[in-house]
């Protein structure tokens, strides 16, 4: 599967799952890059009340609640590779 189709699967499973937590219409109108020591290592959405957090090379997406407490994780698999940030 390709980046992008991975990207698009993967996105389609943050909605629904947001769906499953009590968002009625949930929508991704903002994408946060994440970098750690100069090298990309996932993505995190805000989501109303909700942090949707994705980290590439642990295949892991993460929800927390305003608060800061983990709400739910999925596990999607090995991640996207990583790459030093431009």
């Amino acid at each position: 599967m390709s980046n992008k189709a991975q990207f698009s699967s993967i996105r389609q499973t943050l909605l629904d799952t947001l769906c499953q937590l009590g968002i009625s219409e949930p929508v991704i109108n903002q994408t946060v890059v994440l970098t750690s020591k100069g090298y990309f290592v996932g993505y995190r959405f805000p989501v109303e009340s909700i942090q949707v957090v994705w980290l590439m090379a642990e295949g892991v997406v993460r929800f927390y609640a305003e608060d800061g407490s983990l709400l739910t994780t999925l596990e999607v698999g090995p991640g996207i590779s990583t790459k030093k940030a431009a």
